[in-house]
């Protein structure tokens, strides 16, 4: 079968079904094994591949989103393997890594601790990119067992604990990085089908006002934060003024906005 005729096909039901039609060329790319910048040079496909994309299609139309389709996402310039244990990264928290490794450098700092670490996707992209000693942490050990493959697939060394947040940890930290879920708990029923039955409400869930774990944050911070050491989270977008109240003992740095221009990441220091 002509390529070009099946993703025309599945791009105009994509399209009745409100269905981004991006989503298509990513199953297609990923059944064939291309780039979707590539796709335009591929002619014919088996019937067999036509099989596969097909049923990963019928999947999407079931509200599994591409990346659980796949088991796989790309986050920071890398692949990182995702399922319903771990929330899948999303490109917003790219920002928080960009962040924690600008100070890093300005800074020198040499020890980091990613808690709520999920898939790994935070800790691995910073040790990616700079020459730090990571811890990463996380309540949820079918989530270590991914971010500890992730580490191992991406050639990342990263010391991983399972620990109800700081309950575990030991020491201080130049910086603390965090994703925390932030999400109040009356608002999960209305999120999205495909996050809310694919991502782990564990990984969501920040209870009331969404502030649960920034309190638990706020209160275990100067027993594992450095002096002059940053705290650098991701934010629910109506939560900046909230903690900036309550981490009023801490200097307060900056407000970064994510791609739609909405507060993301915030930063502290001791």
């Amino acid at each position: 079968m002509k390529l070009f005729e099946l993703r025309k096909q599945l791009k105009t039901e994509a399209s009745q079904l409100d269905i981004d039609q991006v989503d298509v060329d990513f199953i297609v790319s990923n059944v064939l094994n291309v780039k979707r910048t590539e796709l335009a040079l591929v002619d014919t496909i088996t019937d067999a591949q036509k099989k596969q994309i097909l049923s990963a299609f019928e999947k999407r139309k079931q509200n599994i989103p591409v990346d659980n389709i796949f088991q796989k996402a790309n986050f920071f310039g890398y692949e990182f393997k995702v399922d319903d244990n771990v929330l899948t990264p999303r490109p917003e928290t790219e920002i928080l890594v960009e962040t924690a490794i600008k100070y890093i450098k300005e800074n020198g700092y040499k020890n980091v601790l990613d808690l709520c670490t999920g898939s790994g996707c935070i800790a691995i992209s910073i040790k990616k990119n700079v020459d730090v000693d990571i811890t990463a942490s996380d309540i949820s050990l079918k989530a270590l067992q991914i971010a500890k493959q992730n580490a191992q697939s991406n050639k990342a060394e990263i010391n991983f604990i399972k620990s109800n947040m700081f309950e575990k940890i030991d020491g201080k930290f130049d910086i603390i990085v965090s994703n925390p879920p932030y999400i109040e708990t009356c608002e999960i029923k209305d999120l999205d089908t495909e996050v809310r039955e694919h991502d782990p409400i564990l990984a969501l869930d920040g209870g009331e006002m969404g502030l649960k774990f920034y309190n638990i944050i706020h209160n275990n911070l100067r027993k594992h934060l450095n002096d002059n050491g940053m705290l650098i989270m991701e934010i629910g977008e109506e939560q900046k003024d909230m903690l900036i109240s309550l981490f009023n003992d801490f200097n307060y740095v900056q407000c970064i906005k994510d791609y739609s221009g909405n507060d993301r990441i915030i930063v502290f220091k001791k």
